[in-house]
């Protein structure tokens, strides 16, 4: 009975490997990418409201529902992109280049914030509210400055958006520990940035 060699042998046949269901992890450049194009397109949507606003001043009701649908997609667009999420850093700050106000460091350099050594679950917007407040610690902001510096607005708030983002932020610094009052609201005027160890500081 005639036997085969180990190196007549055919060689096994690998089975493919499982395609796996997890998409590919996001990384920083892609995140700021994908951010970058929303406003991109958020701007591009303001510019055609625009032009339809004033096709619609000739007092057609289609300009004008044109117009209204054209607000509408921009106001989408800068929706999503403000809840773009940061990616987390892996690894904490560096605090030659960061902002430490007592157990709050924010490195801007990465965007990232941590309070002590946990890492604050910002949104872009959300980090750039911080930076803003952070800057002027304990100074008052008006809901006007803010909305200027963080989203680019001119005129006067008219909408809630400096609160809806200042109380997302309020409630990431308590989830990561911060004690007593941090992002305060200045009932009428703004808000102030207050780091305190007191947990009955207002």
């Amino acid at each position: 009975m005639a036997t085969t060699s180990p190196s007549e042998r055919p060689p096994l046949a690998l089975a493919p490997e499982p395609a796996s269901d997890e998409p590919p992890p996001i990384d920083e450049a892609q995140a700021d990418r994908l951010y970058a194009d929303t406003m991109a397109a958020a701007r591009r949507a303001a510019r055609v409201a625009a032009e339809l606003e004033r096709a619609a001043r000739a007092g057609h009701p289609a300009w004008q529902a044109a117009a209204t649908s054209a607000r509408r997609a921009e106001a989408s667009l800068r929706t999503a992109a403000q809840v773009v999420p940061d990616v987390p850093p892996d690894a904490p700050a560096d605090p030659r280049r960061a902002t430490v106000l007592g157990d709050l460091t924010i490195d801007r350099a990465r965007r990232a914030a941590f309070w002590t050594d946990t890492p604050l679950a910002l949104t872009r917007l959300e980090f750039d509210l911080l930076v803003a407040l952070a800057e002027r610690p304990g100074e008052v902001l008006t809901k006007d400055d803010l909305l200027r510096r963080v989203w680019g607005y001119a005129g006067r708030a008219r909408t809630r958006t400096v609160d809806s983002h200042a109380s997302r932020l309020r409630r990431s610094l308590h989830a990561a520990g911060a004690p007593g009052a941090t992002v305060v609201n200045v009932w009428g005027i703004g808000y102030r940035l207050t780091v305190t160890d007191d947990p009955e500081a207002a």
